[in-house]
This record gives structure tokens, C-alpha cells and sequence, in this order.
């Protein structure tokens, strides 16, 4: 009975991989891709899954693929890796009186928010003793004003959106026609919100106070509204590392969820976890707005340090920006990714210089990384690296050559915000209609990288699937 049982197995599973065939031609291994590689490639080497152009110019090929009998291509689908590591450096978004960590909040197209402290209010209180405690200073100095734009070039001061009670925001979501602006009290550690209906009239909206205590110390939290409603919180997790002598970044970012921005916020796990070996030992040290002693873990070797979190999600995928405060170098944007914001976070690259303290969204058909200082921001077209030209052929004679080939043409990802998340872009996948071919029994690719200005970036494909008409 048992033997019966496995050989139904093994005809179903057969069957299973006839079915697949009939209806896609998929290569996303290592191992597919060595054989779907024509010998005669072009700075495209075959590593980890991917076919990596070496070069901003390069060719990769494919072999005729023959099938038993023929059949009718539909589309040819391409796929790059998710590093994004497409990033080129702009003048300054922000305005000169625009002062602190900025938090960028694109409410929807056409509709774009920036927050950050006044300048002039600032300069107004130089030469002032540093107080710690910002809620018992007058006036604004250190609320957090709102300005506006409809293109990101032109910017509208619309006045303060806290008091100085709401001093260090942190990162700001938007829902339902609400704006959540979080902020750390005392500075670096605790998230609080402010609610607000209205950005644009000058006034604070309703202050609720702390929304997430943290055991663990450590803020500088970024907030992302995913498509099920629900609030994620990746915030600095102090218990691993003396967080005054690496910038105040740790190597653990905990993960918080809320089911609607405002209560019951709760830890589920590390977004990122980058500790060496612990020691079992520990160390404190002090941060400024308070004279109470911090304790952490001390691991060796020395850590790398991360923090100031920002996040956004493209397509399926999930990433979150950072400062990147290195062993022995110095601090830059540092980017992580997940195909699952409940999953563990791999890191995936950095890339400029200085204290960054980013914010990212998209806006005016573009990614935005605002940062706080240096004389520099950043912005990509999205993770997909353009340039990429393809096109399909098919053996209709049965001989095990190509007769015929569609035009080249470029393909890229497309990338659009969706409607009701500030955090959220919608993904059209990089596609070609074939359907103009002719039936065949056999079937070849090519696809070609072209140098694109601004970018040094390079293609790293992750996958090409035809898929064929049933």
C-alpha cells in the first residue's frame, strides 16, 4: 500500500512539473541561469542566483529552449535584485531655515510635507546654555514646524504643529486623513504622538502622550502604516552597546506593532540584529537628559551601529534606511531589506557620508532621501537600475534556430504611491508582450545593459520568466 502511495506521489509531482511547463519558463537559480547561459555572454557572470553584469554595458543570452510541441508566448517578465543600490546624490530639497532632523511625509502626489524645527527661531536663542529639559523653554524654539509643497522645489512655511513639549520628532505616518507625528521625550528614548487633522493651520493637534514604553532605551524610531491598518514602530534598541560612543545607534533595531498608531503598542521581535558575541559582562553610560546610568551587554568584536530609522515598502518588498555608524569609518546612510516587515531585516549596502538622520519617501515620480546635514540629498528612480533592453525569439520551423525576433525594447519597473498610504508604493513589473510571435517549439531571450548617466549602479537580474498562452 505504501509503495502504491509513492508511486501516485511521484506521477503527481511529474505531472505537477509537465503542468509548469506548459505555462512558464522560470530561471531563478544558480543553477537555471548556468543553463539558460549562452557561452557567449558579455560581462554577465552567474553568482548567487543572479546574472550580474560586471559592467555598465554588458549582454546576456540564452540557448534555444525546446519544447515537445508548440506553443504561443505570452509575455517575458524580468526581475532584479532587491539591493537598490541606485542612489545619486541632488542639491539640498529642504530649505536653508528648515533646521534639525528632517522627517519627509508625502501625503499623496502633488501633496508633500516636510517637518523640522524653524531656523530662525534657532538662531534667534544661539549662545543660550543647552537646557535639557525644552519644555519649560518660551516660545518655539524647539517645536516642530510643518512646510509644504506641491512639486518638491517651491516650499510653504505653514507654522508649528507642536509645542516644545513635542521637541525630537523622530518619523510621521499619514492615515485616513490624519497625520501621526511621533516624537522621543526624553531625547533618544520613549515615542510619543501627536494626532493631527490639519498640518497647514499653524496649531498642534491632540497630544497622547507616550505611546510605546520601551524597557530598553533608545528611540529614533521610523513609522510605516502597512495595507492591513496596522502601525510598525522599528525603534533603537540600547542593551547591546554604549550607544553615547557610537553615535547613539545600536546594532539592534526592535520591532513594535499598534493596531492603530495610537494604543497598544507591543514588541514582537528584532527588526535587525547585527550583535557579535556576547561577553557577559556589562557597561553603562549616560545620556544627556538625564544624569541616570544606562546599562548594556558588552559584546566583542566591536559593533557596527545603526539607527535614526526610516522605512518604506515598494511593491513586496520592505526596506529601511538608517545612520550607519561603522567600525572604524565613518557614519553614512546604511539600508536594509525584507521581503516581510515581520521578518528579520539583511542589510544590503550604504552610501554617502556624515550624520544623516534620513527620511525617505517618493514623490514626483522619484525616491527622496532627505538627510540633515552636509550639502547633499538623494534620489533614486527606484531599486529597478534602468537601462535594460530585451527581446524574445521563436523557432517556428522545429530546426533549433531562432526565425524569428521580437524589436528591442527597454523595460524598466514602474513604481506609483498608493492611494491612502504615505509609505506604500505600487509596483508594475518589468514586462514585454511577445504575443506577436508565432507559435514555435522553441524559444531564446536576450537582454542588454546600457550605461545610464548618474548611476553607477549595475544590473543584477534576479529572475526572467516567459510565461506561454495555455
Amino acid at each position: 500500500m505504501k509503495a502504491a502511495s509513492c508511486i501516485l506521489g511521484v506521477f503527481a509531482c511529474l505531472l505537477s512539473c509537465v503542468r509548469a511547463d506548459d505555462s512558464v519558463w522560470r530561471i531563478d537559480t544558480t543553477e537555471e541561469w548556468k543553463a539558460a547561459a549562452d557561452t557567449n555572454l558579455v560581462a554577465v557572470t552567474i553568482t548567487d542566483g543572479q546574472a550580474r553584469s560586471t559592467e555598465k554595458v554588458s549582454v546576456f543570452r540564452s540557448p534555444v529552449r525546446t519544447f515537445p510541441e508548440k506553443r504561443k508566448a505570452k509575455k517575458i517578465t524580468l526581475r532584479q535584485s532587491v539591493v537598490w543600490d541606485n542612489w545619486r546624490e541632488i542639491d539640498k530639497v529642504s530649505l536653508p531655515e528648515m533646521a534639525d532632523a528632517l522627517i519627509f511625509l508625502p501625503e499623496k502626489p502633488g501633496s508633500y510635507w516636510m517637518l523640522g524645527r524653524f531656523g530662525p527661531d534657532l538662531k534667534r536663542k544661539k549662545g543660550e546654555k543647552y537646557n535639557p529639559r525644552p519644555q519649560d523653554l518660551p516660545g518655539s524654539i524647539f517645536a516642530y514646524h510643518a512646510w509644504h509643497s506641491t512639486d518638491m522645489k517651491t516650499w510653504k512655511h505653514c507654522g508649528p504643529v507642536s509645542d516644545n513639549r513635542g521637541a525630537w520628532m523622530t518619523t510621521a505616518e499619514y492615515a485616513d486623513g490624519k497625520y501621526y507625528l511621533y516624537y522621543d521625550k526624553p531625547n533618544d528614548q520613549d515615542p510619543h504622538l501627536i494626532v493631527d487633522n490639519d498640518l497647514g493651520d499653524g496649531e498642534m493637534g491632540i497630544d497622547h502622550g507616550l505611546v510605546f514604553d520601551d524597557p530598553t532605551n533608545g528611540s529614533d524610531c521610523g513609522v510605516l502604516r502597512d495595507e492591513d491598518g496596522r502601525f510598525h514602530l522599528i525603534f533603537e534598541d540600547w542593551s547591546y552597546n554604549n550607544a553615547k560612543t557610537h553615535a547613539w545607534d545600536s546594532p539592534v533595531a526592535g520591532h513594535a506593532v499598534s493596531p492603530d498608531g495610537i494604543s497598544a503598542f507591543h514588541r514582537v521581535g528584532n527588526a535587525v540584529d547585527e550583535r557579535t558575541k556576547p561577553t557577559g559582562k556589562t557597561g553603562e553610560f549616560v545620556h544627556s537628559s538625564s544624569d541616570t546610568p544606562l546599562t548594556y551587554e558588552i559584546h566583542k568584536p566591536e559593533q557596527n551601529a545603526y539607527g535614526d530609522w526610516t522605512a518604506v515598502k515598494v511593491g513586496g518588498q520592505y526596506y529601511l534606511f538608517c545612520d550607519y555608524d561603522p567600525v572604524g569609518k565613518h557614519i553614512r546612510v546604511g539600508r536594509f531589506t525584507s521581503a516581510g516587515i515581520d521578518k528579520p531585516f539583511r542589510f544590503c549596502g550604504s552610501f554617502g557620508h556624515g550624520h544623516p538622520d534620513p527620511s525617505v519617501g517618493f514623490a514626483e515620480g522619484q525616491f527622496y532621501l532627505v538627510q540633515q546635514q552636509g550639502k547633499v540629498d538623494f534620489v533614486s528612480p527606484g531599486p529597478w537600475v534602468p537601462g535594460v533592453e530585451v527581446r524574445v525569439g521563436v523557432d517556428n520551423s522545429g530546426d533549433g534556430k531562432i526565425d524569428q525576433w521580437t524589436d528591442w525594447e527597454t523595460v524598466a519597473e514602474i513604481y506609483k504611491q498608493k492611494p491612502g498610504f504615505a509609505r506604500i508604493v505600487d509596483t508594475k513589473p518589468a514586462q514585454l508582450d511577445i504575443g506577436e510571435l508565432p507559435s514555435g517549439t522553441g524559444f531564446a531571450f536576450e537582454y542588454r545593459t546600457q550605461e545610464v548617466e548618474d548611476t553607477e549602479a549595475k544590473v543584477w537580474m534576479e529572475s526572467v520568466e516567459i510565461t506561454f498562452a495555455r
